[in-house]
């Protein structure tokens, strides 16, 4: 039997009907109750994701007859309304609808925002765990088109088909719509014991940096996830568990792709966990080993299944190595365990080799001067913003001005000021060489006409 592989690319999620859900019944009305842990499960596919997302909805109602834990699911489907739902585990699984909404953009980080906080008051407890389900591609902006054409390889009439970008699709018409990953952190509430991506290409420095306030643990895939998405039925008792329960669902996922025959297309898994109280050491010694330099070199790229992707997932680690000395890497690697404190990948991804040598578990972006304007959105990002702040100030700078913002929040992160306290910026600066009291410093000579 042929099997259709697909992958989850572009940031935002699935859903199915309430009609599917057969092993669990509804009731009128569910009222809070308090726990030491609630889970959300954000489902946006008002997509093309309708069909993977009936199979992970089935994995789930069996996983959760193995666990009393609270589970609240927010699905999004297409050609259907909006739902929040609850799942009572245990023997005799529930299923309860708590509320029905009018049609809304579910890839909007306002919506995302509006239900984490519903389900936070209906729900209290001591910790959330927040799984995220659909379609991604990382921290890069879902408008941006690459110019040039930086694609990996030609399609191939052999390879899997794989899923385009993510959307939410709004009836009779045709627009679009995506989650920034700036948006996101920026607007998501409270703290949560971890964040799943069920999605593609999630696993970067980047975005676990973008989330580091958010999260305790970020469990991710720098590569492509194949449509099956994570093994629900195994791993949703686990998702009550502490550190070791977040290595063993990265377990599952890697065992569950690497049964598969050596030879098969299935055979497809990349995971990574990351513990984020151990970013900022990592970030402050990158940020040091990679100050002045502008001559950057390419690192090992993780395979995509489908041609026309642009080049911008490299291996963190072996970035990083390329970049420094032996000592200097060995350092780095040291602060990189204690970040990734557990990594996993089959021998191949959709075909192609995954170097054991080379496998970080997180990707990394490298600015090469050619994609400028990548670039300029890179450095708007905190990661990129803290670890290149002594070469991205010129590409910031006249990007406000171009824009007529001048806004000390843009400034401040910059020089890595926390509160990003506003100051005032004076458009005629003749000789701006010199070190305020707020840690900014700027070397130019720029004298604006007017």
């Amino acid at each position: 039997m042929k099997f259709k592989v697909f992958s989850k690319i572009r940031f935002f999620f699935l859903i199915y009907s309430v009609m599917i859900f057969s092993a669990c019944h509804d009731s009128d009305k569910i009222e809070p109750e308090y726990g030491e842990r609630t889970v959300l499960i954000y489902m946006a596919a008002d997509n093309n994701l309708n069909k993977d997302g009936e199979t992970n909805i089935k994995s789930i109602l069996k996983g959760m007859e193995q666990t009393a834990g609270r589970l609240v699911i927010y699905i999004d489907r297409r050609y259907d309304v909006p739902r929040l739902l609850t799942v009572k585990g245990g023997k005799g699984c529930r299923l309860d609808t708590l509320e029905t909404y009018t049609e809304e953009n579910s890839a909007s980080p306002e919506v995302l925002a509006r239900v984490v906080k519903e389900v936070q008051k209906r729900y209290p407890a001591s910790s959330y765990g927040l799984v995220l389900w659909s379609h991604g591609l990382g921290w890069v902006p879902p408008e941006y088109s690459f110019p040039g054409g930086y694609a990996m390889r030609l399609p191939d009439p052999d390879m899997p088909r794989t899923k385009y970008y993510a959307e939410d699709e709004h009836p009779g018409t045709t627009g679009k719509a995506y989650m920034d990953i700036r948006e996101m952190a920026a607007r998501l509430p409270g703290h949560f014991s971890f964040i799943l991506w069920d999605v593609c290409f999630m696993g970067g420095i980047e975005v676990a940096y973008e989330l580091r306030n958010k999260t305790d643990y970020m469990i991710a895939s720098p590569a492509e996830v194949i449509s099956d998405g994570f093994p629900y039925e195994k791993m949703m008792p686990l998702l009550w568990g502490g550190e070791e329960a977040m290595k063993q669902i990265c377990r599952e996922y890697y065992n569950h792709y690497n049964k598969y025959q050596v030879n098969s297309l299935w055979r497809s898994a990349v995971v990574g966990l990351v513990k984020t109280e151990e970013l900022e050491p990592l970030v402050a010694k990158v940020r040091t080993l990679l100050a002045g330099k502008t001559d950057y070199v390419r690192a090992w790229h993780y395979p995509l299944s489908k041609g026309g992707l642009p080049m911008v997932f490299f291996d963190f680690g072996d970035y990083i190595r390329k970049m420094t000395t032996e000592e200097e890497y060995n350092s780095f690697k040291k602060q990189l365990d204690r970040v990734v404190i557990y990594k996993a990948a089959t021998e191949k991804l959709f075909g192609d080799e995954v170097p054991a040598d080379k496998f970080s578990g997180l990707t990394s972006y490298i600015p090469f001067s050619e994609w400028s304007d990548m670039n300029t959105y890179y450095y708007t990002l905190d990661w990129g913003a803290t670890v290149y702040e002594n070469n991205n100030w010129r590409y910031l700078l006249l990007y406000l001005i171009s824009q007529s913002l001048y806004s000390v929040w843009w400034m401040s992160r910059l020089s890595g000021i926390s509160d990003r306290r506003p100051i005032s910026v004076q458009l005629r600066w003749e000789d701006c060489c010199s070190t305020s009291s707020t840690g900014i410093s700027v070397s130019c000579v720029w004298v604006p006409v007017g």
